[in-house]
């Protein structure tokens, strides 16, 4: 689970996590991550919450940790095995990414995807709080995002549990498809400036070393991101004038500083995928009843009161619902054959019966029936669902 401060990652979690949650630090940092067990359908995942992350260039010590586990898992690559310290968390490499990110503010969110989507890696997008982006009159289009950045899309509200299993579906498809993200390439011009140094960086050893995609690490060296230019210096220094040399040639042909100029094209190319997939208009009008019902019983907030207000009506029909019927059903009937006191055998077996079957009227009609009747609505209803 990948995602900015604040998107519902660890909510997510918490929702789907069972009793046995590993906590640990990544290594080196006060930063920690919630490991779990996921079942979904017959198969099994285990779950991992990274700690949030606004952006994969340029790092602090304690957010590069978290790239370095999306990157290599516990895999270290060549140019690691310089460091003393162990891999970032004791997991492989991930299968898939799920980046949460909140519906209410995807412009500023959709930055991290096309970083993301250059790590190769499958990845599925969860929008979450689709609920609020409504309320604001933002109406999102998952189809076309989808199609937009070539991975699945799919629309949550979390805090209520809507479109987890939907989620994790995606996951386990994007991983046995081997779905990855579509390529988001910088603008043309970018493109043709930094054509010199794409080809430098196209060297198997330097592949070997970084493990990682060559356009991946064409734009962390284009940006001039500190760690990746460390380990250039120290594991291909007779490399690394030349590379500086083609960052600083392609920085003459654009208007601005090369990493100011990719931080602007990423954004414009945010810009577009927002407006493409996105509407602006009134909130969502006339929302129905079960709308509401999830506001009460899905609630952190309400869902206990709403689910006490159903016990309290449950103990109302059985208690006070189910006297009245008795005294109109079993009530009466006792009371019309009370003066019937045979002395005959046959008559004292009739009076048996018509008392076993009295007892019988006294059980079902006023308590099973209307007991019955209730917990039926209330599953038909969705009530039942929504307090589990």
């Amino acid at each position: 689970l990948v995602g900015m401060p604040n998107s519902g990652k660890t909510t997510l979690f918490q929702a789907v996590s069972a009793t046995s949650v590993h906590t640990g630090e990544l290594t080196g940092t006060h930063h920690t991550y919630d490991e779990c067990a996921v079942q979904i359908g017959f198969d099994e995942a285990r779950l991992v919450d990274l700690p949030s992350i606004q952006s994969l260039n340029n790092l602090p010590h304690e957010d590069l940790v978290t790239l370095q586990y999306l990157l290599w898992g516990d895999q270290l690559p060549l140019v690691s095995a310089h460091e003393q310290s162990a891999p970032p968390a004791p997991f492989a490499p991930p299968d898939v990414i799920i980046q949460v990110v909140d519906a209410t503010a995807l412009d500023r969110h959709l930055e991290l995807t096309l970083e993301l989507s250059q790590i190769g890696k499958p990845m599925v997008l969860a929008l979450n709080m689709m609920d609020e982006a409504r309320k604001k009159g933002i109406h999102i289009n998952s189809r076309t995002l989808s199609e937009q950045l070539g991975i699945p899309v799919v629309p949550t509200v979390l805090q209520m549990g809507h479109g987890i299993p939907e989620l994790f579906a995606a996951a386990t498809a994007a991983v046995r498809e081997g779905e990855y993200p579509h390529p988001q390439r910088a603008s043309e011009h970018i493109q043709q400036a930094l054509h010199p140094l794409r080809n430098a960086l196209h060297d198997p050893a330097l592949q070997k070393a970084f493990r990682v995609p060559y356009s991946f690490l064409l734009m962390q060296v284009a940006a001039n991101d500190r760690y990746f230019m460390d380990e250039l210096g120290q594991h291909f220094p007779e490399q690394l004038p030349t590379l500086v040399q083609l960052r600083t040639e392609a920085e003459l042909t654009l208007p601005r500083p090369l990493e100011e100029e990719l931080h602007a094209d990423r954004h414009h190319r945010v810009a577009t995928l927002f407006e493409a997939a996105t509407r602006l208009g009134p909130a969502q009008p006339g929302q129905g009843w079960r709308y509401w019902l999830d506001e009460l019983f899905l609630s952190p907030h309400w869902g206990l009161l709403g689910s006490l207000g159903v016990f309290a009506l449950v103990l109302f029909v059985v208690f006070k619902g189910s006297v009245y019927l008795d005294s109109i059903t079993a009530t009466k009937l006792i009371d019309g054959i009370s003066d019937w006191q045979p002395v005959s055998t046959g008559g004292v077996v009739g009076r048996a019966v018509a008392d076993g079957l009295i007892g019988l009227v006294g059980i079902v009609i006023p308590y099973m029936i209307p007991l019955v009747m209730l917990l039926v609505w209330l599953e038909e209803a969705g009530i039942m669902q929504r307090i589990a």
